[in-house]
């Protein structure tokens, strides 16, 4: 199921990873238009007649938006040692994130300029929190944890119901990190309703988190509208591993982005050892066998899972770098000098004891990540991402006329009149 090849850039199934971002089938465009301009239009109407053709769940007389009683139920449903878990996490997670804060700043010059940059949090933010296959509670605090650091002061977030209610652990993260605004709704109704706002959603500034081609398809739409964070697509992993590597960990390391379920995850081992990929195949299969993992991650192993043979590590780091996959894994000798060479990851895992489930769910750095070789040019989720600048100028009377002249030779060539004027007007005796 996971075949074994030799590396080349020009290896058919290595030219498909670089290109398995496909364009969005027209049905899904047509489909995501239609519900945009409809929720536009009727507001809850509309909202809550997708929500019940889509979801099954009628919110004419609840409403969307989950109650006080609901959060109290979740707190005596919560899986046992889950609120522990989560409070480690996300002090975890608070602690990384504060280095990631920026600050205002001035800086003034001797003829009376004052030049600022001023950074100010976005003032509403929605996030949005899967849950058709799991209810992916981490999620949730990926999402409002650098949100919260940002100092962003109101934040909503979305969840698909299932069988008309929101899972316990979503519902006790939300309660626990103090968001109580959490709606029952989803896909692109929901982010449209986030987008204009309706009779029963606020509206919102920036809408994050991630979702289905339904889901990514409306906020690619509403772009312009509301700010948005990434397009994300199928999760992927590639791992560099020498023949010193344990194949089981590889193999399961591979296994852990192909079970997210749509079928176009990538899972690629690259190593210079025939050896230890023939052993990791083996344990691949024994893992689908025995981990009742086959359903969840066979048609993505199909198409995108692949073994290559490397001539050398070397070689291994430039695959790695050309596919600038959203997780790269390290199993080998001297793993931290081969991190300084990866330039394109969303995330870098080094070492045996560092597999990636582990900034997943608990280290500190989030799990929100650029996927589809789109970290050639963007970053992880951070706490820039809730964060606006705008600066503030403020000239004196002398700066404006010792440099008056030098402004309007650079105004002169481009022919900006206005913009020459309205300077000019102000070189005149009062």
């Amino acid at each position: 199921m996971v075949e074994i090849s030799r590396f080349g850039f020009d290896n058919p199934r290595f030219k498909a990873l670089l290109t398995r971002q496909t364009k969005t089938p027209l049905e899904v465009l047509e489909t995501v238009s239609r519900i945009i301009e409809d929720v536009r239009e009727r507001h809850d109407a509309a909202l809550f007649d997708y929500m019940k053709q889509f979801d099954g769940v009628d919110l004419t007389e609840s409403g969307p938006r989950v109650s006080e009683e609901e959060f109290e139920a979740a707190r005596e449903r919560v899986p046992e040692g889950f609120p522990q878990a989560l409070e480690e996490a996300c002090a975890n997670l608070f602690k990384f994130h504060q280095h990631q804060l920026q600050k205002s700043f001035r800086v003034e010059y001797p003829d009376g300029v004052l030049l600022e940059r001023r950074v100010k949090p976005i003032d509403r933010i929605g996030i949005t929190v899967p849950s058709g296959t799991a209810p992916l509670a981490s999620s949730l605090y990926m999402n409002v944890i650098p949100a919260m650091v940002a100092g962003v002061p109101e934040i909503y977030i979305i969840c698909a119901p299932r069988e008309g209610a929101v899972h316990p652990a979503i519902l006790h993260t939300a309660e626990y990190l103090g968001v109580k605004t959490l709606y029952r709704i989803s896909g692109a109704q929901g982010i449209a309703a986030l987008a204009f706002g309706t009779e029963s959603v606020h509206a919102v500034d920036k809408i994050v988190g991630p979702g289905n081609i339904y889901v990514q398809t409306a906020k690619k739409f509403l772009f312009g509208t509301v700010g948005i964070d990434s397009l994300a697509g199928p999760s992927e992993i590639v791992i560099l591993a020498d023949g010193s590597a344990n194949p089981e960990y590889a193999a399961a390391d591979l296994l852990s982005q192909s079970e997210h379920g749509t079928g176009l995850e990538a899972g690629v081992v690259l190593s210079p050892s025939r050896e230890l990929l023939e052993q990791v195949q083996k344990r691949v299969q024994g893992f689908l066998r025995n981990a009742d993992l086959r359903r969840r991650c066979s048609a993505a192993l199909e198409k995108f899972g692949n073994l290559f043979l490397v001539e050398s590590m070397t070689e291994a780091v430039d695959a790695a770098n050309a596919i600038a996959p959203e997780h790269v894994e390290l199993l080998c000798r001297n793993a931290g000098r081969l991190a300084d060479r990866i330039v394109n990851a969303g995330a870098i895992f080094v070492g045996e004891s560092s597999p990636e489930p582990v900034g997943d769910y608990f280290c500190g750095t989030n799990h929100v990540l650029p996927t589809g070789g789109t970290a050639r040019f963007s970053s992880g989720l951070g706490v820039a991402d809730f964060l606006r600048s705008y600066s503030v100028v403020h000239y004196s009377d002398d700066a404006l006329k010792r440099h008056r002249s030098t402004m309007l030779a650079l105004m002169r060539p481009e022919e900006m009149k206005a913009h020459m004027l309205s300077l000019q007007v102000r070189g005149k005796p009062s």
